[in-house]
């Protein structure tokens, strides 16, 4: 298991980058199609909307339904933003009307992961790993280097870990170094789809 152990966050005003603003016009596109299509186009869920360099759904409280995370280039695992926010404040940002956001920011040397909210926490440096986490990421580290596709992924996913679920299986996944950017993104629909395959196809 991994403990939580926060620590303290710098606040401060961050300006938004174009890849961020160009990224939110796509978000606006896809809200106002679900608007027209609900059925066709659900994003009442965390990972509906993937678009440009975001990741996220409406899936928050009344005041900040939509939540995302930002993954900037160059810096898509260490430099990660975590956004709740209004559709009237996705459409400031993709507008330029907003040019900054009060954000919440790490001050570990190695992290440059941001927050919306002064009380999440960090996977990369408010956590501290057990032996039974070390083992695990070593683990899931070698079988990163051995496979080639995303079903071979989620193949030996399942030897190291047999009762896993779509989500616990992104949860692993995205943190690896390259391994989303070589093989593809999972979906959580996508990633459960896979899971059911194979336990089908093993007989498990």
């Amino acid at each position: 298991m991994r403990q939580c152990n926060p620590r303290p966050k710098d606040q401060r005003k961050v300006p938004i980058p174009d890849e961020l603003r160009e990224s939110m016009r796509e978000v606006r596109e896809v809200i106002d199609e679900a608007e027209r299509d609900p059925d066709d186009m659900p994003i009442d869920f965390e990972d509906a909307i993937q678009v440009g360099a975001i990741c996220g759904g409406r899936v928050g409280g009344d005041n900040r339904p939509f939540e995302f995370t930002y993954f900037p280039a160059g810096d898509r695992k260490y430099g990660r933003w975590f956004l709740a926010l209004h559709e009237t404040e996705i459409e400031d940002i993709a507008d330029g009307v907003i040019s900054e956001l009060t954000m919440y920011c790490c001050t570990s040397p190695d992290c440059h992961c941001k927050f919306r909210d002064e009380s999440e926490t960090c996977v990369f440096c408010d956590y501290e790993d057990d032996a039974e986490t070390v083992s695990l990421n070593q683990q899931l580290a070698a079988l990163a280097q051995t496979v080639n596709s995303k079903k071979e992924w989620v193949a030996g996913y399942l030897r190291i870990k047999p009762d896993a679920s779509g989500v616990s299986l992104i949860g692993d996944y995205n943190p690896i170094d390259g391994l989303g950017d070589r093989l593809g993104w999972f979906s959580t629909p996508e990633a459960q789809e896979l899971i059911d395959q194979l336990r089908s196809e093993s007989g498990s």
